[in-house]
């Protein structure tokens, strides 16, 4: 992912779990977790999220991308439940061609700087997520709904929270299957998401 960006103009800055300090984070607009980030780095468990939560409560950006069995409640600034482990697909959507539903389609997240339809998961590849939140508390608002034939409406792929003066963001969704294939709308996608910090409606 972090090779992908530079299409989008954007050249990121990797960083150690040892840089995830108030004083570090404060340069930045907004700080992305890669897939399975808390499997790959137990630090980040309990209060080793902290500092991520802070610096979006004093106007950082948090995306973190799917997770599951590491995170939860626990990394999170409010109540959030993703599977238990990588067996449970119970909230993964695998079929690429399924419909996704826009439930708020006037959401600042999906407006700017582009405007999110369902045309902008046309031609999706492989799959449309993995690890969906299959619970969350009132303070994340549910942007998208898709499923499976015969699986219950999975609305846990894309959350957003307000927090202090910034937001986090939670996303289920294959944008890293998604980029290398060079998917418009997800490309999209992620330019909305990365310019959250500096959206004008936020």
């Amino acid at each position: 992912m972090p090779d992908l960006l530079p299409n989008l103009g954007v050249t990121p800055t990797i960083l150690k779990i040892a840089d995830l300090t108030s004083a570090n984070l404060a340069q930045y607009d907004e700080v992305i977790l890669g897939v399975r980030a808390y499997s790959a780095h137990p630090q980040l468990a309990g209060a080793g999220s902290k500092p991520l939560i802070d610096y979006a409560a004093n106007g950082g950006v948090v995306v973190v991308q799917y997770n599951n069995g590491k995170y939860g409640e626990a990394e999170a600034p409010y109540p959030i439940a993703t599977p238990l482990s990588s067996g449970d697909h119970a909230h993964d959507v695998v079929e690429e061609a399924q419909p996704v539903e826009v439930l708020v389609p006037a959401s600042p997240l999906l407006s700017w700087p582009n405007k999110i339809t369902a045309a902008d998961f046309n031609d999706w590849v492989d799959e449309r997520g993995h690890a969906f939140a299959g619970t969350w508390s009132k303070e994340y608002t549910a942007l998208l709904e898709t499923h499976d034939p015969g699986q219950e409406p999975q609305k846990g792929g894309l959350l957003v929270a307000p927090v202090g003066k910034g937001a986090y963001i939670y996303c289920g969704l294959a944008l890293y299957r998604q980029l290398p294939e060079g998917v418009p709308g997800a490309y999209r996608l992620f330019a909305n998401l990365l310019s959250y910090a500096k959206n004008p409606a936020r």
